[in-house]
């Protein structure tokens, strides 16, 4: 989860992933997605084994944010992934870029789940 050079080997609709260093507020990199093709993005919330939030932009005037949670669910652990549009033309572009990338939530969180419970 906190290795982003290798969420290909878990995420389904990722080709690449990269980061500057660890993940940490204010890193930078690129994700290379099957859904949403290939962007800079920039660490904008980071909580040590609890959450992050990736952000690129996307079009001009528009910035995509992503967020993965992590929170205690009885003996395990619950994922959570959120997806919010923001900018001047956020209330245009958000609708249509939404229901792409929120389809690939599922895929992706039962690839990391099936990865940790591999080594675990």
């Amino acid at each position: 989860w906190s290795d982003v050079n290798h969420w290909p080997d878990w995420n389904p609709d990722m080709n690449e992933s990269r980061l500057e260093g660890q993940l940490k507020l204010g890193a930078t990199g690129m994700i290379n997605t099957k859904s949403g093709g290939k962007h800079d993005v920039v660490v904008t919330h980071y909580e040590e084994g609890r959450s992050f939030e990736l952000e690129s932009t996307a079009l001009p005037a528009t910035k995509m944010a992503i967020r993965a949670t992590i929170t205690p669910s009885g003996n395990g652990s619950r994922i959570t992934q959120g997806f919010e549009p923001r900018g001047l033309l956020a209330p245009i572009v958000g609708p249509m870029m939404s229901g792409p990338i929120l389809k690939t939530f599922n895929a992706v969180l039962n690839g990391l789940k099936r990865k940790v419970e591999a080594t675990s």
